[in-house]
């Protein structure tokens, strides 16, 4: 038998196999949906993390990914992905409007958080403490967690090193920091981060609260001057589920895998927005921007304006019989360990 006989008969055999299924497909097809793109550095995480599975199991689990919300288009993914919309989802129970209670407004106590990573250690240790953050999701395993990365304050005149600097100041902001503004003489303004460049670029605004990549991924570097590092934590929440059912269906041993790779998406996507992070300083320093610290004390003066306020959440979270106090207390007390 000449090589190409052979080469054919191989060819020959293996679509014989193919059409009859003897080429093994995945024991668990499972689909994956998130509002980011792959190249995001979310995307890359749960990328990583998709190989990671696929790898561990040997073949057994095959994950589809569908990025941009092609599938689940919600922000915070939870409700659809409970209904079966997809297997598993990025989620965000911090941006829900409703429900979650626990998940949703626990985030506002780490006020005065500067280190993401202090941040993600306390909330991890609420989450082992109160089984109600993870009651609250409706059945759906959680995969990964994430950990904002502090958000700091741009302004295009000057520099802020104390908090009479804010005065009359006009300050894109995220809602939960209005009032630690207003506190200090300074207007926070809510509009999409899309108009915020061009309301800087005219002097509509004064500034803007955001992080470091920012400088790079919006090209607010262009339009700021100042970067002070007023932390302005965004807290840790569950960031990757798969509901119920699709739980339910898998074996132990695959269960085992996915639950023993929960600190690798959840540290491959820090450090993956970490590293965005100094791409943004870095693009910043390129372009001119001041960065200066800001005292602790005027850390801890500015901090305190937020007390008042997560003190009610907490209050609000104990008549609907959830630990609200005494999760804001820990978290609090926390803050120096």
């Amino acid at each position: 038998m000449t090589i190409r006989s052979i080469a054919m008969a191989l060819f020959a055999a293996l679509g014989t196999a193919v059409a009859s299924g003897a080429v093994a497909a995945a024991e668990f097809e499972l689909t994956y949906s998130t509002t980011y793109s792959p190249t995001h550095p979310y995307g890359k995480a749960d990328e990583a993390w998709i190989k990671r599975i696929e790898e561990q199991t040997n073949g057994r689990v095959k994950i589809t990914a569908f990025w941009g919300g092609a599938l689940i288009n919600s922000r915070e993914g939870i409700d659809e992905l409970n209904a079966g919309v997809a297997d598993m989802a990025y989620i965000a129970p911090i941006y829900a409007t409703s429900g979650y209670d626990l998940n949703r407004l626990t985030p506002q106590f780490f006020y005065g958080y500067g280190d993401a990573l202090k941040v993600l250690e306390v909330y991890m240790q609420l989450w082992k403490e109160y089984p109600q953050f993870a009651e609250e999701l409706g059945g759906a395993q959680v995969l990964g967690y994430n950990v904002g990365t502090p958000m700091h304050l741009m302004l295009r005149e000057k520099p802020f090193h104390q908090l009479s600097d804010l005065q009359g100041l006009r300050i894109r902001s995220a809602v939960d920091y209005i009032g630690a503004l207003k506190a200090a003489g300074a207007e926070g303004v809510t509009m999409p981060m899309t108009e915020t460049y061009p309301s800087l670029q005219r002097g509509v605004l004064d500034g803007v609260i955001a992080p470091y990549e920012a400088l790079k991924s919006l090209s607010f570097a262009e339009v700021i001057k100042y970067y002070s590092e007023l932390p302005h934590s965004r807290g840790a929440y569950p960031s990757r589920a798969i509901n119920a059912a699709a739980w339910a269906r898998l074996p132990d041993d695959i269960k085992q895998v996915f639950l023993d790779n929960i600190d690798f998406l959840t540290r491959t996507t820090y450090e993956l927005s970490q590293a965005a992070e100094d791409e943004g300083k870095a693009y910043g320093e390129q372009l001119g921007v001041q960065f200066n610290a800001v005292a602790p004390e005027v850390i801890a003066e500015y901090s305190a304006a937020f007390e008042p306020a997560a003190r009610e959440t907490a209050r609000e979270l104990d008549q609907k019989g959830l630990p609200g106090t005494e999760i804001f207390e820990k978290i609090r007390a926390a803050i120096n360990d």
